[in-house]
């Protein structure tokens, strides 16, 4: 009888006989399916997460897309929005000061001072995209607000004699420059931040693709495992099948056999 006449033809029967002589031999194809299950489940939960990273993707994007020109991070806009009303803090300060109040009513105002700037910023780029007049009262009431800050400040430092009345304008001018020129760069960098709902369509995408990135690599660890598994199985496939197939035979045995233990189809 040729090589060929006696080589096994059915993978699964091979196997189950494999495993019937040998415990050992069976406990470890029980090892290589479990393996191989889990390999399954992880390569199907890496496909589904990276398929919902894609379609988060694609709502930011198409969110993104409503407001082309407003793509900076929205908690660092607002930080930088925050940082220029407190570096108006002084200025409002010495405005608070001319209200001749103890230090407490002074700090009050100078609070006050500065959520009038803060929600001014808030107010501007609020209505902006909504209602042009209303921001345009609003650009009227904050300039009316800055100057009047401006002539609290000349008042204060005229009456404590900073260096005389041409001083106190200058000082005065210059503060309310800075003023109005902080409040301008804050209502810029609103300006520039992402809509709440793009930030949150952006952190959405973010965490999927995160999540999808996890997914693949615990898919392709678990697929490591299962192939080296695998491996190790085929040794004893091999040693069985060197005793019976031609060196072609062997190589198809061992093909079948992987095919038979991944769960895919042997190609014809």
């Amino acid at each position: 009888m040729s090589a060929s006449d006696t080589e096994p033809t059915d993978i699964a029967d091979l196997i189950r006989e494999l495993n019937e002589s040998n415990e050992a031999v069976e406990d470890q194809y029980l090892r290589v399916r479990e393996a191989g299950d889990l390999a399954v489940r992880s390569e199907v939960g890496a496909r589904q997460a990276t398929a919902a990273a894609r379609q988060a993707r694609v709502a930011y994007e198409a969110l993104q897309a409503e407001q082309p020109h407003r793509r900076a991070p929205l908690p660092r806009q607002l930080l930088l929005a925050l940082l220029t009303v407190g570096l108006d803090g002084l200025a409002c300060y010495f405005a608070a000061q001319a209200l001749d109040g103890n230090q407490g009513a002074t700090l009050v105002w100078t609070l006050l001072f500065l959520a009038v700037l803060g929600g001014g910023e808030a107010a501007l780029d609020y209505y902006k995209d909504r209602h042009h007049r209303v921001w345009y009262l609003l650009v009227i009431f904050l300039s009316a607000f800055v100057l009047t800050l401006g002539v609290l400040r000349f008042t204060y430092l005229a009456t404590i004699g900073a260096g005389g009345g041409l001083a106190a304008i200058a000082g005065a001018a210059l503060f309310t420059a800075a003023t109005a020129g902080f409040l301008f760069l804050g209502y810029r960098a609103l300006r520039a931040a992402e809509t709440p709902q793009a930030w949150r369509a952006r952190l959405k995408a973010h965490r999927a693709q995160g999540t999808a990135q996890a997914a693949r690599e615990t898919a392709d660890r678990d697929a490591i495992a299962r192939d080296r598994l695998i491996d190790a199985y085929l040794r004893q496939i091999r040693r069985v099948a060197l005793r019976a197939c031609s060196a072609e035979g062997v190589l198809a045995l061992e093909t079948a056999a992987r095919a038979h233990l991944t769960g895919r189809t042997v190609p014809s």
